[in-house]
């Protein structure tokens, strides 16, 4: 009689590409949200324009640009990202994206990014444009953008970055 031998195979979740723009680029907003602190590459995507209200997001803009980073989560990572944050500011309109990012050597990846297609026009909660600026600057995105970012601080707390 033929003896089996059977293996515990470990499974290993894959990662994905994310696209990320808002305050999800604060390393610290990512740990509070369980994430365990990794390198995240800066990068950039074509053909959008950040804009924030009550959260940041993304519309069509045929010559725009978007600053962010690209981040390799896995699926329970992003799930957890996203119920976290959902509970504790409102992200449960952001629908799953597929968009070609750049990164900074020039590459070219397929990357996910998460966008809110029905777009709030409120003012942000306070501190949140302020985290999306020190991770702008953290991550050395242009003077430009960020003074595009500044915008949409309210009329008081706009300073220069």
């Amino acid at each position: 009689m033929p003896s089996y031998i059977w293996i515990q195979a470990i499974m290993v979740e894959r990662k994905i590409q994310v696209f990320f723009y808002g305050a999800l680029m604060s390393s610290d907003v990512m740990q509070s949200l369980g994430i365990k602190r990794r390198a995240f590459a800066p990068a950039q995507i074509s053909g959008y324009e950040l804009i924030i209200g009550s959260s940041a997001t993304l519309v069509d803009s045929g010559d725009g640009i978007v600053y962010g980073i690209l981040a390799n989560l896995t699926h329970t990572e992003l799930k957890q990202v996203y119920e976290s944050h959902t509970s504790s500011v409102g992200l449960a309109g952001y629908v799953p994206e597929p968009v070609l990012v750049q990164t900074r050597g020039g590459k070219v990846v397929a990357s996910l990014t998460y966008i809110m297609p029905e777009v709030e026009n409120a003012a942000p909660r306070p501190g949140y444009v302020e985290k999306i600026l020190e991770a702008a600057k953290s991550y050395g995105f242009p003077a430009w953008y960020r003074t595009h970012i500044q915008r949409f601080l309210p009329q008081s707390e706009e300073r220069v970055a």
